[in-house]
């Protein structure tokens, strides 16, 4: 999984959730990582199947499209100067003030369903979700990150160790 200080955007000021998703996707496609229209695809999957969480002291949301569009899995992450508005994922009526946001782009849907779980238990821990916000530069967010979701420099984690691969130095 690539996931690199480029894709990590701090303080970003945006007025709604589609800002967001745009700003991750032409991250990950600058890198040649997802198509041109990853952004488009991940924005009609939410629109559909919302990805916020109302996790506590402050909300975040996973959005993330399906694997089509995709050239080599990453994560890609924002952390929001105000909150945005996204749906819950539970209950798609309610509107929730996000300030994380983590965009996956996955290959492998066994992959996305594994980096959704790490992502999940990582951030069920309110000291977790404020130790990641108060970072004040990409690499300290990204070295932060790598760390809590034991993904080395080579952006292989746990999921990958699994399957027989190993972690990067």
């Amino acid at each position: 999984m690539q996931f690199n200080e480029s894709l990590v955007a701090l303080d970003i000021e945006a007025v709604e959730a589609k800002a967001v998703i745009d700003l991750l996707a032409e991250r990950l496609h600058a890198q040649g990582l997802v198509s041109a229209d990853y952004g488009a695809q991940t924005w009609a999957r939410e629109l559909q199947h919302p990805t916020g969480l109302p996790t506590k002291p402050f909300c975040i949301a996973f959005p993330h499209a399906d694997a089509q569009g995709v050239n080599q899995s990453a994560l890609a992450v924002a952390s929001l100067k105000h909150a945005v508005r996204f749906k819950n994922m539970g209950d798609p009526d309610e509107d929730l003030d996000v300030l994380l946001v983590f965009m996956l782009a996955n290959r492998d849907p066994e992959e996305q369903i594994a980096t959704l779980r790490n992502l999940a238990l990582l951030f069920g821990q309110p000291e977790k979700l404020i130790a990641l916000q108060s970072r004040s530069t990409s690499r300290e967010a990204l070295t932060w990150l790598r760390r809590e979701l034991r993904l080395g420099e080579d952006g292989k984690g746990a999921a990958e160790l699994r399957k027989g691969g190993s972690l990067g130095a």
